[in-house]
């Protein structure tokens, strides 16, 4: 009899692409059914999108979407062996400390028991504060692979694409991560105003790491000039954030990503229920 996790993610195009293929990297003893995003959409030529009704979903506007799922689906979900929400914090736990941050997590695991009248093991895993510092903290994994070794980039040699990711992590630890490049997870808050990673990065590779590149005084000229004029060297959620989230190790990610995701990673990583 096949052993399942029920599992909940973040209604965004990363998650919903490849996280069971991250979780199995975790735990390969279960299996990993996706009850949300439970939508998708497919038109032949087109890739697959999620239904506009559930289609970024996060937070408590996620939660609530969980425990309305559990509640239709009580039989089936407390069959299973645990349920696990994966969620982007956003930097919601800014201004938490230990005891609110456990006492927040508590307080979703009584609803689960409650949807399922069941008391049943509930899994919690944070990207903290996205996908994207997953990523960040496993880079030859994540965005050097993606610019080096994935064939999304096909107008730049060889040679140029490690001179682009080179200069990319140089300038994302300098410019976009500053003070937060040793605790990635806190990253967020700037003069109490909360700014959106993956936002940046996004900035970051299509346009200014690309002038940063030109305008450094030792610079390749050929290598500039190829990464300057590329079409490929962008950043999309929808495009590249599955190709990455497959590619990761999570103990790589563990060891940078210390506050939110190593304890579940852990849970995960020995479970035997």
């Amino acid at each position: 009899m096949v052993e399942r996790i029920a599992c909940f993610l973040t209604c965004g195009y990363t998650e919903a692409g490849a996280m069971q293929f991250f979780l199995r990297k975790l735990n390969d003893r279960y299996e990993y059914k996706q009850y949300l995003p439970n939508k998708t959409i497919k038109k032949k030529g087109d890739p697959k999108s999620i239904s506009k009704e559930i289609s970024g979903l996060t937070g408590d506007a996620l939660l609530e979407k969980i425990y309305n799922i559990l509640e239709k689906n009580r039989e089936e979900i407390s069959a299973c062996k645990a349920v696990l929400i994966e969620d982007d914090l956003d930097g919601k736990f800014h201004d938490y400390d230990d005891g609110q941050i456990a006492e927040y997590k508590d307080r979703i695991i009584a609803e689960v028991h409650s949807r399922l009248q069941k008391d049943i093991p509930v899994w919690i895993l944070y990207a903290s504060p996205e996908v994207e510092s997953w990523f960040l903290a496993d880079w030859k994994n994540g965005f050097e692979y993606l610019y080096c070794d994935s064939g999304v980039v096909t107008d730049v040699e060889h040679g140029a694409k490690q001179y682009f990711s080179y200069h990319l992590k140089q300038y994302i630890n300098q410019y976009v991560l500053k003070q937060y490049s040793e605790n990635i997870e806190e990253f967020g808050w700037f003069q109490e105003k909360y700014v959106k990673l993956s936002d940046l990065l996004i900035s970051a590779v299509q346009t200014e790491v690309k002038t940063y590149i030109c305008e450094w005084k030792d610079r390749n000229e050929s290598y500039a000039n190829q990464i300057k004029n590329s079409r490929d060297l962008y950043y999309s959620k929808k495009l590249h954030g599955d190709r990455m989230l497959r590619n990761i190790q999570p103990q790589v990610v563990a060891e940078k990503c210390r506050k939110y995701f190593r304890d579940t990673y852990n849970e995960i990583r020995y479970a035997e229920l």
